[in-house]
């Protein structure tokens, strides 16, 4: 029998959980608009605003939310937290498959922010428990099992709503959850040493941490805009492909959001490979330039198969994105606060959930859906420019690194 070294046991088991908890969540994307609609919205730009509007009401909490429970996870550990998010998230997609009408759905969707926040708490355990010089594919291969969970979830879950139903889709979501949690709770062991209250900190003093910081600012406000992409696109994709008179578009568009995150996991997997040859600096502008090029041809698209192959190029590049920005906000963080960083990391990428949707459906009520995907794409390109010449690496000349926590040596965490 093969004996794992304790941070691989620990990565290993985050990874299944995620992809097992986050691949529930996602059965319910190729079928939001259509949920909403059998709530009682008619009106296709309505349906895309409130479409956005579910994305956003989720994600609106989680950037109040995620900071605290970083800052709790410091201070109690990081597997509690991730355990709460797990019964947080099963409880309240349980109850969006009772929903009455789009404002209770709304209401349930926000109350899943406030209790959930599985990416930043699994994220930081994970990075907290894994040796230095292999973060970088310890993330990747978190951020793997999340894309894989975009492309397995929207597989089975625009097939199984046309099945079972979608209430009994949200009840299933709550069930993968549930196991989820379970893993983590009888396979995960934790060994938390509690720091020192001022090696810790306090919440706001996390937060003037990172304030004072000009590469954590830098790379957290790039998380917000390289996030912000695929919950742009998502309320679009399946009324794109019901505009092109398909049957059964719930099914349709759950192959397309499949092909998003099928590629992007094998972009997650490879891009420490990428950044080890060319330096995440520079595998984080390539990727983010190719994600932003890799939009604006759905305008072009008439038809669901040439939407599947061009959602599938986003994902070859937006995959790579996060893993690579995660890694070099790490190499910033000190390590007495790494769960608090990346809650606020989380924040930053709980806004672009709330922010993307929304602003998504906007849009394409008052424009057009075409208008809407050259929007996204645009911005894109331009955040590829200012990473390539604001964000730097841990170790290239900065007049402003990073406060050092209590006791770090120096040299600083990277050393």
């Amino acid at each position: 029998m093969v004996t794992l070294e304790p941070w691989r046991k620990i990565l290993y088991a985050v990874a299944i959980a995620q992809f097992i908890s986050l691949g529930g969540g996602n059965l319910i994307f190729p079928f939001i608009p259509f949920y909403v609609e059998d709530l009682g919205i008619s009106d296709p730009g309505q349906i895309a605003l409130w479409s956005g509007i579910m994305g956003t009401a989720t994600g609106g909490m989680l950037f109040i939310f995620s900071p605290i429970w970083g800052s709790l996870a410091d201070r109690f550990g990081r597997k509690p937290l991730l355990l709460r998010a797990y019964l947080g998230a099963m409880v309240t997609m349980t109850l969006q498959g009772l929903a009455q009408n789009v404002w209770q759905l709304a209401a349930l969707r926000a109350l899943q922010g406030i209790f959930v926040g599985t990416i930043p708490a699994a994220t930081a355990l994970v990075a907290s428990t894994t040796p230095r010089d292999r973060v970088a594919y310890a993330l990747g291969l978190v951020q793997m099992a999340f894309f894989s969970s975009q492309f397995i979830g929207p597989l089975i879950g625009g097939s199984l709503a046309a099945a079972i139903g979608f209430r009994a889709t949200f009840f299933a979501t709550g069930a993968f959850y549930f196991v989820a949690f379970l893993l983590v709770l009888l396979v995960v062991e934790e060994r938390f040493v509690p720091p020192t209250k001022e090696a810790r900190g306090t919440f706001l003093g996390n937060i003037r941490l990172v304030a004072a910081s000009r590469p954590l600012v830098i790379l957290i406000a790039a998380v917000f805009f390289l996030n912000a992409g695929p919950p742009f696109i998502r309320p679009l994709i399946p009324l794109l492909v019901d505009s092109f008179g398909s049957s059964r578009p719930e099914v349709l568009a759950g192959l397309a959001f499949a092909a998003l995150g099928g590629t992007s996991a094998i972009a997650a997997l490879l891009a420490p490979r990428v950044s080890a040859l060319v330096g995440l600096r520079n595998a984080l502008a390539l990727a983010t330039l190719g994600a932003g090029f890799a939009y604006l041809p759905i305008i072009l698209v008439t038809n669901t198969p040439m939407l599947i192959v061009v959602v599938a190029v986003v994902g070859i590049f937006s995959g790579a994105m996060i893993p690579t920005a995660n890694a070099l906000i790490e190499a910033w963080s000190p390590p007495e606060r790494l769960a608090s960083v990346f809650g606020l990391t989380g924040s930053a990428m709980a806004l672009a959930f709330a922010v993307g949707p929304l602003s998504g459906g906007l849009i394409a009520n008052s424009f057009s859906l075409d208008a809407a995907f050259l929007v996204i794409g645009s911005i894109t390109l331009v955040v590829s420019g200012a990473v390539l010449l604001l964000v730097q690496e841990r170790g290239q000349s900065e007049p402003e690194g990073p406060p050092l926590a209590a006791g770090e040596p120096a040299g600083g965490p990277s050393d």
